[in-house]
């Protein structure tokens, strides 16, 4: 059933990802052909653009922490092997878990002062506060994630010896 589950939240973000990307896409098509062939630009473009690219960037991140692919330099730990593996493993998760716990806690201040301002975008209108409650969403989940890799990785239950 939990890997049922987690299949579906992992589906669920790539299609979130994948929707608001090419809503971006057709977006910024349409604004371009609008103000150089029509000498039209979609009103509030730039608006709807940050709120798509918050869709896809921080369900991106979510699905980047779930494959292993975000951006690593592994110039020394390369070399490590066995135990120092393991802990260099562990340690990294820890901190990637507390940074995003602290990232998490930050955006929800944030979040929480949009609802309680009513902060809108200046063009549409639109609320801001659930694009960052989003936001918050997804770098708790991006922490359980992190903390989930450093049990197994703690358990011995990663595959590398």
């Amino acid at each position: 059933m939990l890997n049922f589950l987690t299949r579906s939240a992992l589906s669920a973000l790539r299609r979130v990802a994948s929707v608001c990307l090419v809503a971006l896409a057709l977006l910024t098509l349409a604004d371009v052909i609008g103000r150089y062939l029509l000498n039209y630009s979609i009103i509030g473009a730039v608006e709807i653009t940050e709120m798509l690219m918050v869709g896809v960037i921080f369900a991106g991140i979510v699905l980047a922490t779930v494959a292993h692919e975000h951006v690593t330099v592994d110039l020394l730990t390369v070399r490590m092997t066995g135990p120092l593996q393991r802990a260099q493993k562990t340690i990294s998760n820890l901190l990637a878990t507390g940074i995003s716990l602290l990232l998490a806690a930050a955006t929800w201040s944030q979040a929480a002062s949009a609802l309680d301002f009513g902060d809108r975008t200046t063009m549409l209108g639109l609320p801001l506060a659930p694009v960052i409650f989003f936001m918050c969403a997804m770098l708790l989940v991006n922490a359980l994630v992190h903390a989930w890799q450093t049990w197994v990785v703690m358990t011995g239950k990663d595959g590398d010896d």
